[in-house]
């Protein structure tokens, strides 16, 4: 079935025992598999996830099998980029029906090192074990305009942010049309009351940017001399509003991932950010992530939107970037 097939049986509350969410849209399985999972939640199904690698045939199968040890019903959540052999899915598949109890959830993402046409190959193949009563596969397209813009709209409600169709739509833009970089970036507004404005998002927004900073940034994490790195970097030029943001991305991307880890225990960039890193940025951010504290995170990030705001204002044009850094050092120690 198709999203919209998928969005009326969630609104009837309808029972799905099993599910194989695909296609080509990478963030809509994730949000869909979140929606499914938390209905289930909600009844007291117990949670049995596998990050990608961490998936094991005997480890789910054993869930079905044994039960829970509260009497519960079991939820097997599956993440992963490589193909799960029939047999496999076969089997988990027929334990719950066959016992009418427990649920399977079964996200596929593209891996890096497959084509598109060897992905829609090991989705047809993996599709085809999803069959039988309240057993389902659901594939995703790309969203329309419309779609992106109901699903920013749940998010902005589940902010608590005030904001028009059309800022949503210019940020969607400024993302290159990315729903799970435009969340990301739509949750940092939630710290502002009131209705957002077009200039707090004309001031505060960033695109895809420049990650040249992220050198001072480091040093200032991991603590090491940054006075050097920073001569080099202001000498090639810099607008200092348009830097802020980048800084405000760098923490507020590594408290994405700290957030995960802490509730989950692991995290990858996919599930964080809706794609995939190479495995040395990866864990250099997940590294990151748990190095600084909440608190220090909630800091940081007060800063540099107080600094925003005098930049904003023209105040310490010359000393400002500087005495924020020793601000953030400080924090950070």
């Amino acid at each position: 079935m198709y999203k919209k097939e998928l969005d009326t049986k969630l609104k009837n509350n309808s029972l799905i025992r099993a599910i194989f969410l695909y296609g080509q849209e990478s963030f809509l399985p994730g949000f869909y598999g979140q929606k499914i999972a938390n209905t289930l939640l909600e009844k007291g199904v117990q949670k049995n996830i596998f990050y990608f690698g961490e998936y094991d045939y005997e480890n789910a199968l054993s869930c079905f099998t044994q039960g829970s040890l509260f009497g519960d019903e079991n939820l097997v959540w599956i993440k992963c980029d490589k193909k799960i052999p029939k047999k496999q899915l076969d089997s988990l598949i027929e334990s719950i029906l066959k016992a009418q109890s427990g649920y399977l959830i079964v996200e596929f993402y593209q891996a890096e090192n497959k084509t598109q046409a060897e992905y829609a190959q090991d989705c047809r193949a993996m599709a085809g074990s999803f069959k039988g009563k309240d057993v389902y596969e659901a594939r995703f397209f790309l969203p329309s305009p419309y779609e992106a813009l109901e699903i920013l709209r749940e998010f902005a409600h589940k902010f608590s942010i005030q904001i028009t169709d059309f800022l949503l739509r210019k940020i969607l833009e400024e993302q290159n049309n990315s729903l799970a970089l435009t969340i990301a970036e739509l949750q940092k507004y939630s710290i502002f009351e009131g209705e957002i404005d077009s200039n707090l998002v004309q001031n505060l927004g960033y695109g895809l940017g420049s990650i040249d900073y992220e050198e001072i940034l480091d040093a200032l994490v991991f603590k090491k001399p940054f006075l050097k790195t920073l001569k080099g970097f202001l000498e090639q030029g810099y607008e200092e509003i348009s830097l802020l943001n980048d800084m405000q991305k760098y923490f507020f991307t590594h408290f994405l991932f700290f957030s995960h880890i802490k509730l989950y225990g692991n995290a990858t960039s996919e599930e964080v950010l809706g794609y995939k890193l190479p495995p040395a940025l990866l864990e250099k951010r997940k590294k990151i992530a748990i190095m600084i504290k909440q608190d220090q995170y909630e800091k940081i990030l007060y800063t540099l939107n107080a600094r925003r705001e005098e930049a904003i204002k023209g105040i310490n044009k010359d000393n400002g970037l500087l005495n924020t850094l020793i601000k953030l050092e400080e924090i950070l120690r």
